[in-house]
């Protein structure tokens, strides 16, 4: 028996079987709570213990035209109403370590998105609220390696931790292993099932023949800087600009080096004098960059490079250097997905145990303003929800 914790009135790692539903992103306050509401009176009648989910930010938005949410301090007031005023527990996801403490003192779980999932100051910032924390597994990650994404989380005294399978790269798809779910359990913390971004395909713009520009941060929206700005400065534009990395050019716009935020972030691990250094003393010089036309296939290839590591590409035009834009890996990660498939990765989760379900739900899937191929209908939820229930009691006897 593994680690088994509360959540207000749900319990992880018992005899329950928890459900943390809700929209992927907020769109509105009516909408929220009208939601939040909603999949409490399908959960009470069926007695499955429930925690609403959703986001103020989806900072890993495929495009900078998608919508993102709300901003911080109106998402978690809503947030906060819907915990007042509907009654349930209530989970968002953070991005950055400084988010933590505000988030800690509005909502019950924090959630580390995957793609985050080894950041070391998120972990441990989420960690230092008290409040419990859900760690996504990395698509790259093999289960046992979440190990160390727990440790980060529990060595700030905080073990109460969940970890979420939420399916593993292989090619430009994603796989979800069953298996994973008893290795992730044997680490001994609850693990859940993500059945939606399970049922997501990743990088289905290579198939169709997108090329970076069809997905680039065009350099209007990216932090820009010269060689001799100040550290300072650059922390200023990235925070307004926040895509992850400054791109590093002259006055003619040629492409010299790049800063990304783990930069920053080992600098200031450093101490170093952001008043003092300047850009040309932490930037990479003559980063690993990509042409406009460059296909989404070719991107994949030198992004997901084992060795590299690479997840932010300058992008050039023609055959200069021209800088016109970033590309992020969350930008090639550009989703599709299969709706269809959820009941039947879901069916097979809770038959391999889980000790929980994620699941993004919408009223109305299609006009969702994030993962709409991907969210389930709220219609269909209930039916969902006896079939697993059905599952559950048999596989736990």
């Amino acid at each position: 028996m593994g680690k088994q914790f509360n959540v207000g009135n749900v319990t992880f790692g018992g005899e329950d079987f928890p459900l943390i539903a809700g929209p992927c992103v907020i769109e509105s306050r009516d909408h929220c709570l009208k939601m939040a509401e909603a999949i409490k009176i399908v959960t009470e009648r069926l007695k499955v213990p429930f925690i609403f989910k959703s986001s103020f930010d989806k900072a890993n938005r495929s495009t900078v035209g998608s919508f993102r949410g709300l901003n911080i301090d109106e998402g978690l007031s809503i947030l906060s109403e819907v915990k007042s005023e509907i009654g349930v527990p209530v989970l968002t996801d953070v991005h950055l370590p400084d988010q933590c403490r505000a988030v800690g003192e509005v909502v019950d779980v924090l959630q580390i998105p995957a793609f985050l999932c080894r950041q070391t100051d998120l972990l441990v910032a989420a960690g230092d609220t008290g409040k419990a924390i859900n760690i996504k597994k990395g698509q790259f990650l093999a289960p046992g390696l979440m190990a160390h994404a727990a440790e980060k989380v529990a060595s700030t005294g905080n073990d109460n931790i969940l970890l979420t399978e939420r399916g593993a790269s292989f090619g430009y798809d994603l796989v979800s292993d069953m298996t994973s779910i008893p290795r992730m359990q044997s680490l001994g913390y609850p693990v859940v099932f993500d059945a939606t971004h399970s049922a997501q395909v990743p990088g289905n713009g290579a198939k169709i023949g997108l090329k970076a520009k069809n997905i680039m941060q065009p350099i209007e929206n990216v932090a820009t800087v010269s060689t001799e700005d100040k550290l300072r400065k650059v922390i200023i534009d990235m925070t307004e600009k926040p895509q992850g990395a400054a791109l590093v050019i002259d006055k003619d716009k040629t492409l010299l080096g790049l800063i990304t935020e783990g930069d920053l972030r080992r600098c200031l691990a450093e101490k170093g004098d952001i008043d003092r250094m300047r850009v040309s003393e932490i930037m990479t010089s003559d980063p690993v960059s990509i042409n406009i036309e460059t296909s989404l296939k070719d991107t994949l290839s030198i992004m997901e490079d084992r060795e590299s590591q690479i997840s932010v590409l300058p992008v050039t035009k023609s055959d200069s250097n021209l800088c016109v834009g970033l590309l992020r890996l969350h930008d090639v990660y550009q989703t599709s997905g299969q709706r269809d498939m959820i009941p039947t990765l879901a069916k097979a989760a809770v038959a391999a145990g889980c000790d929980g379900l994620f699941l993004e739900v919408h009223d109305n899937p299609k006009e969702a303003k994030s993962d709409a191929s991907t969210q389930w209908p709220l219609d269909q939820l209930e039916d969902l929800l006896i079939t697993l229930i059905k599952i559950h009691k048999a596989v736990n006897g």
